[in-house]
């Protein structure tokens, strides 16, 4: 078995239609090849929004932090920064 240090690696940007991947751009799919396929997939801005704002509450839920504590957790967040 090869190692990763002795192989080359391609990242292409592709096309799925029906189960069937094309390149984009200007480079061929080799005939023959093994590889990881990651799939993207938009996901909608509503739920971008619900699952931050869900995060935020679960992370104050699981530190314990009512409203006073959570501000003074995000105070000292800030001030950590500068």
């Amino acid at each position: 078995m090869p190692r990763l240090m002795d192989m080359d690696y391609v990242t292409l940007e592709v096309e799925i239609d029906h189960g069937k991947v094309s390149p984009k751009g200007p480079l061929p799919l080799p005939e023959k090849a093994t590889g990881l396929l990651t799939i993207f997939q938009p996901t909608p801005p509503a739920a971008k929004s619900a699952t931050f704002l869900s995060t935020l509450e679960s992370m104050q839920k699981h530190l314990g932090l009512d409203a006073a504590g959570a501000k003074k957790w995000m105070d000292d967040v800030q001030a950590a920064r500068r």
